[in-house]
């Protein structure tokens, strides 16, 4: 027990994301009465016993009733107002709901509709426009349009497509031949505007005001403004929320010269967006998104030790934690992907080692395509080979003999089976902490 409440001190944000994860889990199978029961009992408990465990189960109880309060009832109206963006409207008080309006995105827009509900899918039919009216986000979005013009008219074709997928998360006119090739390679994850891509433009950004000059600090904050900047461009999607609150906890942390702890700051993005959008748990985005970043952290803490014996610094930095990281991130993921999707990409580990860092320099490429007009062929020719060339890559994985493995859709046996493997893991780590044998008989 102390161990556990000496973790807790350390890891606050940590335990508080999962207690609100599990509470708003349990609120959708439990009533409101008996929520509201347990929560009262559990403030009784907390003042009389003044141990502060007891928080985690009042914090439990009262996500659920949070969750369970903003929860619109299926098949009934509901009167709706927030920011519409693509093809989905964000309200305060409901969330991300799915609707389609023939108005000009980032508008304030309000009315009344009926709520249907399939999986994860939050839709709103029927809709009763009462009024919308434009704002300052408009011009954001029309200057998108502009660079996906500039990109159409300097690239073009299937590559020009792929590029304003992977950096301004436009995958309408996408052919699906194409997503279904990323899909089968295990990188589908590159055709949503996510933390990755989040991540590779702040790197951009900051080493261009580095070469010019600008100190380290006032470099950071102005990256940050910046990637906040690209995150409204790109639609404010889950996965990139969750990398820019990150993101800005990280300049924080550098700006004080304060150490942010990795986990913590994930835990507190994750509690930031719960917060204002309960219905996120549900999301298939949200979902693979911390999950694989989660993975990444954990895999790469426990085995800390082994990568600092490595001395050879190269190696290290641009092959070996490369490595570890798009591992982790295809462990921690891939049940959920089976579980969704219905397939396991078993050549995903080796597709995003070599497209990652394509990725990268198409990217790079894209906003000098931007950035220089008088060089727009010679750059528009470079990012349309990179594009090219990872098509290739993607075309070549795809044809080889058992590269996809299909499964049965939303099988519930995979996400145990996959939870089974990872008790047992900890299991094991735990037993060896102690010093432990544990035998294991390998079958002849």
């Amino acid at each position: 027990m102390t161990d556990f409440l000496n973790f807790i001190r350390k890891k606050p944000s940590l335990i508080t994301f999962i207690t609100i994860v599990i509470g708003f889990s349990i609120g959708i199978y439990v009533s409101i009465e008996i929520l509201l029961l347990l929560f009262t009992i559990s403030i009784v408990i907390y003042i009389v016993t003044r141990r502060s465990i007891l928080l985690l189960f009042v914090l439990l109880f009262s996500a659920s009733i949070y969750k369970s309060s903003r929860k619109p009832i299926k098949f009934m109206r509901l009167f709706f107002s927030g920011v519409y963006l693509e093809n989905r409207i964000i309200d305060p008080v409901y969330g991300e709901l799915s609707i389609n309006l023939h108005i000009e995105p980032a508008s304030i827009v309000y009315g009344s509709a009926r709520y249907t509900e399939w999986g994860s899918q939050r839709k709103l039919t029927e809709v009763r426009i009462k009024g919308n009216h434009p704002t300052i986000l408009n011009r954001i979005f029309n200057y998108r349009d502009m660079l996906d013009n500039k990109i159409d008219e300097s690239i073009g074709g299937d590559i020009g497509k792929i590029c304003s997928a992977i950096i301004l998360g436009k995958r309408g006119d996408l052919p699906p031949y194409i997503y279904k090739r990323f899909q089968y390679c295990g990188a589908a994850h590159l055709l949503a505007v996510s933390g990755l891509h989040t991540g590779i433009v702040f790197m951009i950004i900051l080493i261009f005001l580095m070469v010019i000059q600008i100190k380290r600090k006032p470099a950071l904050i102005i990256s940050g403004l910046l990637v906040s900047l690209y995150a409204l461009l790109t639609g404010l999607r889950l996965p990139v929320l969750r990398a820019s609150i990150m993101l800005w906890f990280f300049i924080i942390g550098e700006v004080k010269e304060r150490n942010i702890d990795p986990l913590n700051t994930l835990s507190a993005s994750g509690i930031l967006i719960l917060i204002f959008m309960p219905s996120s748990i549900h999301s298939i985005s949200f979902q693979l998104s911390f999950i694989a970043v989660f993975s990444i952290l954990i895999i790469l803490k426990v085995f800390e030790s082994r990568l600092s014996q490595i001395s050879n610094n190269w190696l290290k930095k641009w092959i070996i934690i490369p490595m570890f990281v798009t591992l982790s991130a295809q462990l921690g993921t891939f049940p959920l992907v089976a579980y969704y999707f219905g397939y396991i990409p078993l050549f995903g580990l080796i597709a995003n080692l070599i497209l990652i860092p394509l990725v990268g320099t198409l990217i790079a490429g894209t906003f000098l395509l931007w950035t220089i007009p008088i060089l727009q062929d010679s750059i528009g020719s470079f990012v349309w080979g990179t594009g090219y060339l990872m098509n290739k890559i993607m075309i070549i994985l795809e044809r080889l003999p058992y590269s996809v493995i299909e499964v049965r859709e939303r099988d519930p046996r995979i996400l145990f089976s996959y939870l089974f493997l990872v008790i047992i893991l900890i299991g094991i780590m735990m037993f060896r902490k102690k010093g432990t044998v544990i035998p294991i008989t390998v079958p002849s």
